[in-house]
């Protein structure tokens, strides 16, 4: 039972970095109707700059978390003026396929400027050593940040998103941009506001999952991205707390399959193997395409014919 709980303890918190990033990832795709792929990319730069601020600049831990999460929301509005802006109107798939090249590029600036990140660095947080145990369950303070990070950014970007004028005036545009510039909403600063909290949110969850596993580097958010769009499909593409939902359950499926498969076959097939376990998830995920299509907490679109 021990097992089972610390098993499903992981998997929550890696649910909610799998959240956090897929937050990040609805609320750009709320705005502009297209899947950014090259979000990886900006969370781990944003975790590559904090990174700089200690190791270089002997910023403490706490300013150079709030600096790096102020370059990244400046970095994001930038690439929505410069990268984003000309591609708005394109097709979608012109958008998405954009999106892949901007991912090379940034990793590959990134590689450049910071080449000891190519490989995985030592990542010091003041909390690293601090764990207590519960009915033999240890529990890091690091595994409650990371709950608690996730949580309060749904609610906060929630409350902000339905309760704020700015908020309301992202959704009026993301809903239908030709009427809200009707009404005089500044279509093109709130699209370039949504990108720049969506970049915020991809280094927040990048330095807590930097925090989580003690290491950093450039490619690190590489091998999540893929789980992290099927979360946030799997809850609802237009849904953010669908999307943390969904990256949260991804994330405890994933640990207690772990747990369950190691050491075990069928046959020939070592089924404790990692690629078998994602290919189980992979085969659920399309099993629950097939019966809800919008995801758990989305809306069926209804088409007129």
């Amino acid at each position: 039972m021990a097992a089972f709980l610390q098993v499903t303890l992981a998997g929550l918190v890696t649910g909610s970095l799998y959240g956090l990033l897929a937050l990040g990832i609805v609320l750009i795709y709320r705005a502009t109707g297209v899947l950014n792929f090259a979000y990886g990319a900006i969370g781990a730069i944003g975790v590559s700059v904090m990174y700089e601020l200690i190791a270089r600049g002997h910023f403490n831990f706490w300013l150079a978390l709030l600096c790096a999460l102020i370059f990244s929301f400046i970095f994001g509005f930038l690439l929505e003026r410069i990268f984003a802006r000309p591609v708005l109107n394109a097709p979608v798939f012109t958008k998405a396929i954009a999106t892949l090249a901007l991912a090379l590029v940034l990793q590959t600036i990134a590689d450049q400027i910071w080449p000891e990140l190519a490989q995985s660095v030592r990542f010091a947080t003041p909390f690293d050593s601090i764990t207590t145990r519960i009915g033999g369950v240890y529990i890091r303070l690091t595994d409650i940040i990371i709950i608690g990070t996730a949580s309060i950014a749904m609610a906060a970007l929630t409350l902000f998103l339905t309760k704020s004028k700015i908020g309301i005036a992202m959704r009026a545009a993301a809903e239908n941009m030709s009427t809200a510039r009707l009404m005089g909403a500044p279509v093109s600063m709130l699209i370039a506001l949504t990108w720049a909290i969506g970049s915020l949110v991809a280094a927040l969850a990048g330095i807590m999952e930097a925090a989580n596993l003690n290491y950093v580097g450039v490619h690190m958010l590489d091998s999540a991205l893929l789980y992290v769009f099927i979360g946030a499909v799997i809850g609802g593409i237009e849904s953010m707390p669908g999307a943390v939902i969904g990256g949260v359950l991804l994330g405890i499926a994933d640990n207690i399959l772990a747990l369950y498969l190691a050491g075990h076959t069928l046959g020939p097939v070592n089924i404790g193997d990692p690629g078998v376990r994602e290919s189980i998830i992979f085969a659920g995920f399309v099993i629950l395409l097939f019966l809800r299509p919008q995801g758990l907490l989305g809306q069926r679109q209804l088409r007129r014919v």
